[in-house]
């Protein structure tokens, strides 16, 4: 086999990894917004903890009992019922469309693009377009509407910088299983 053949295969099967990363981080944060949208139509403040502090002090109160309820809800929907399932759909169809099956890498780079995927979305669709900039009623806090710190473009940057980690965790242990399993 030639160099540049070589190379084209390789290249192709990077792309289909990419490819399935992508789209099934697309697919788990379209899920994330709506269960997002279902969480703060139950009760407003179940991520309460997640505004910025000026936000929640002017908002005055912990946390309700079924704020507490949905976002435990919200977390077994998102990464129970959404996230590891489409997560393994994704390992499963790219073990069948790579050539020599599923490897360490190629998983981690998979479950890595997912999480990254959910992170920029979250970051650029939900925090900075919605939340920021369209500001839609239901994701503000009763009693502190017009706010300007729902606009600190820079405190969502800091939040999604803190839960990057979780990309190479999740990246790491589905490598790491896939590696176990094949």
């Amino acid at each position: 086999m030639s160099l540049t053949k070589l190379h084209s295969e390789a290249g192709m099967e990077w792309s289909t990894v990419v490819a399935y990363g992508v789209g099934y981080g697309l697919a788990l944060s379209v899920a994330f917004t709506v269960a997002l949208f279902a969480g703060a139509a139950a009760s407003r403040d179940f991520l309460l903890n997640d505004y910025p502090e000026p936000i929640q002090e002017r908002y005055g109160r912990p946390k309700s009992a079924r704020g507490r309820r949905v976002a435990v809800a919200f977390a077994v929907v998102v990464w129970g019922v959404c996230g590891v399932p489409l997560v393994t759909a994704a390992m499963v169809g790219l073990d069948g469309a790579l050539e020599d099956g599923l490897g360490f890498w190629s998983a981690a780079v998979c479950a890595g693009l997912v999480m990254l995927t959910l992170s920029l979305w979250d970051l650029f669709v939900v925090d900075w377009a919605v939340l920021a900039g369209l500001r839609p009623r239901l994701l503000t806090l009763p009693g502190t509407e017009g706010m300007e710190e729902y606009r600190d473009l820079r405190f969502h940057a800091v939040a999604a910088l803190k839960g990057a980690p979780l990309v190479v965790v999740v990246a790491l242990v589905a490598g790491g299983l896939a590696a176990l399993l094949a």
